[in-house]
């Protein structure tokens, strides 16, 4: 059994969505139902894109959201991904912190041998 061939359109999209902004601002409390019915009467082929488009042209759309990458690049550049430190200008700052954090991490595993004495000097009494 053979496809039916598609009939293709008589309209382009930018006429079709230029046609569609005219009847809405005619009409705007036109449902999607009624324009569909008026379109293919006039030989439109309306469907929802074309309505957001037509939305969009009238300017009813809502605006974008863009402010996360704005305030991205307020704080300090491009983003990066999950586990990866802020880019540092001052090398010597970077290396600070290295040395900080390998003192904090010296420090931590001093307390932490200090309680593991405690805990063997407790179960060879028990």
């Amino acid at each position: 059994m053979a496809k039916k061939a598609r009939k293709k359109a008589a309209h382009s999209r930018p006429d079709t969505v230029k046609w569609t902004a005219q009847q809405m601002k005619k009409n705007p409390g036109a449902s999607m139902t009624d324009l569909k019915k008026l379109g293919s009467a006039a030989g439109y082929h309306v469907y929802p894109l074309i309505i957001g488009l037509a939305r969009k042209e009238l300017g009813w759309s809502r605006p974008k959201k863009k402010a996360t990458r704005k305030k991205a690049q307020a704080r300090g550049g491009a983003r990066r991904g999950p586990g990866r430190s802020r880019k540092v200008d001052n090398p010597a700052a970077a290396i600070q912190a290295v040395i900080t954090r390998m003192n904090d991490l010296e420090r931590e595993a001093a307390t932490l041998r200090a309680a593991l004495g405690k805990i063997a000097d407790i179960a060879s009494r028990v």
